[in-house]
């Protein structure tokens, strides 16, 4: 079993010309600061919502790759977005240590049940020493939308 860090970037190796959704809390802030790319979406104040906002953008983008990562925390909150799934292009990954380490590590129920488009992450507990807040919401979406546009899938906006 790996930790939280080194398995958010075996997922980013595995899928390298995917957009990719982070769901918020520590998730987020250890993807941003470990593996910082502007190809990835870090969901700040959105619990539970990585799920939902992937599916959109594979709806919207059907010929991008999305990745979705979140931890058990955030998938327990979002099983309401567990009905729009499989979608061919969207990979979704929980992270699971079975608990909520952004509020202090509070035990979690397991998943329900865990389909097989749903690959689960077993992690260890715990957080990286030095992980520091995402950047501002603005910075992650001008980054997010450059990306978008260089690989055509955002166009300019209109002068």
């Amino acid at each position: 079993m790996n930790n939280r860090p080194d398995t958010i970037r075996a997922i980013l190796d595995a899928h390298p010309d995917a957009f990719v959704v982070f769901s918020n809390g520590l998730t987020s802030r250890e993807a941003a600061y470990f593996h910082r790319e502007n190809r990835c979406i870090y969901l700040l104040h959105a619990m539970g919502e990585a799920l939902a906002v992937g599916v959109g953008l594979s709806q919207a983008c059907s010929s991008l790759e999305i990745v979705v990562i979140e931890g058990d925390g955030n998938a327990l909150m979002g099983l309401a977005a567990w009905s729009l799934m499989p979608v061919p292009n969207l990979y979704y990954y929980v992270l699971d240590n079975g608990s909520y380490e952004t509020t202090g590590g509070q035990k979690l129920p397991s998943l329900p049940v865990i389909p097989s488009w749903c690959k689960l992450m077993p992690v260890l507990p715990g957080k990286a020493a030095a992980t520091p807040n995402p950047p501002l919401p603005d910075e992650i979406w001008n980054a997010c939308q450059q990306w978008l546009r260089n690989h055509r899938y955002l166009e300019e906006p209109a002068k």
